[in-house]
């Protein structure tokens, strides 16, 4: 491909939302999603940019290729999906393809490889061995549980005890309903599901045997103490739960909106443990496990992680108002933790993950400069942007 040359770093610098401080430096006041929506418009407005006719635009295999997680093997597949998704961006193709969901649910099956790893996933393109059984199940406590069906690996049986008592603590009543399944009993639900609404309508609230991660043992469905399972969303403990069991290793599996994804209604009962690590990760970035696992465990990719920024190296900022900075990966996939040098100066607000995006908004506190940070595991802190907030 002819290179092409996109004034990026200038065009969004014009296109951010801005005054004049009485130090002469830029103040902003945008809102962070209208500046994501602006930093989209500035990438479209840069590929219009030539230097003559004869730079190309990237084809859509180079497009594709270009993005972090892209597998060779699954070029032909990318190609057919984003041919038949033109809508799509190249990194939300290759996420989609790597999920499976070029095909319909239950086909292209294949087996998961590592049952015992926390990561593993089971869902409607990906089944657990033959005869799987966790080796470390183990009841858990009769304070945290009721009916039968409350076994769980014990790393997470000792996290979601820990997560109840903590929770308990705090006023809050969450009782496991049901973990651990085994492949029979699974096949014995699922068949009564089907009888009663139908293959197709069982599907969405019910796994076939074999595609259940409540038989990795790292799965729990959970109430409180007055209303049934399937209210769960309606509760005080609910609320808590979004914003806490990641810190225990859980996710919440299959989480509103994301059905086209898992394949699943929104089951905010449906715990899924998934280790510390992975479980801040997901929450952080709000993506569903399927995903995680489709972009970040897909292909490990080379060199080191780094991030490209949309914004100058020093930035003022109003105070009170916020500002939402979008980096661009680079070298291997990894996801940062981002801090600032004095939080009472400048804190961060929120972070999401948006089409291979990280858009990561901070909030100026007090006047005052610090530096904003990002750090990758097992490497130093790297220094992103100096911020000025501005009384």
């Amino acid at each position: 491909m002819k290179n092409k040359w996109i004034l990026l770093p200038v065009a969004a610098a014009l296109l951010l939302t801005s005054c004049q401080s009485a130090s002469g430096a830029a103040v902003y006041r945008n809102n962070p999603l209208e500046l994501a929506q602006r930093v989209g418009q500035t990438v479209q407005k840069s590929t219009e940019i030539h230097l003559s006719a004869d730079f190309a635009e990237p084809t859509p295999q180079e497009s594709l290729s270009a993005c972090l997680h892209y597998i060779a093997a699954n070029q032909e597949r990318y190609l057919s999906y984003q041919s038949a998704h033109p809508e799509m961006s190249p990194w939300d193709v290759v996420t989609y393809v790597n999920i499976g969901l070029d095909h319909p649910f239950y086909t292209n099956i294949q087996t998961v490889s590592d049952p015992a790893g926390l990561l593993a996933l089971c869902n409607k393109y990906w089944k657990l061995p033959d005869g799987y059984e966790p080796s470390d199940l183990r009841p858990l406590s009769s304070r945290v549980a009721v009916g039968v069906s409350n076994q769980m690996r014990s790393e997470a049986a000792g996290a979601f005890e820990q997560l109840c008592a903590d929770a308990k603590k705090e006023g809050y009543t969450i009782l496991a309903q049901s973990a651990y399944r085994s492949y029979a009993r699974q096949e014995s639900l699922y068949s009564q599901y089907a009888a009663q609404d139908g293959t197709e309508g069982a599907d969405v609230y019910s796994s076939r045997a074999g595609h259940s991660d409540h038989q990795t043992g790292l799965v729990v469905d959970v109430k409180n103490a007055s209303l049934p399972y399937n209210r769960f969303g309606e509760t005080a403990e609910y609320q808590w739960a979004k914003d806490n069991i990641y810190k225990y290793g859980f996710i919440i599996h299959y989480p509103e909106g994301k059905q086209a994804i898992t394949g699943y209604k929104t089951e905010e009962w449906h715990w899924r443990y998934v280790g510390k690590k992975a479980a801040a990760e997901i929450h952080s970035l709000g993506l569903t496990l399927d995903e995680y696992c489709a972009i970040f465990l897909a292909n490990p990719g080379s060199g080191v992680p780094a991030l490209t920024s949309d914004t100058p190296d020093t930035l003022s900022l109003a105070q009170g108002s916020s500002y939402t900075f979008a980096f661009q990966p680079s070298g291997a996939l990894a996801v940062p933790t981002f801090t600032t040098g004095d939080g009472t100066i400048l804190s961060t607000a929120g972070l999401r993950f948006r089409s291979g995006t990280y858009l990561l908004s901070v909030q100026g506190l007090a006047p005052g400069s610090t530096n904003l940070y990002a750090t990758f595991d097992g490497q130093a802190p790297i220094r992103l942007c100096s911020v000025t907030v501005e009384g």
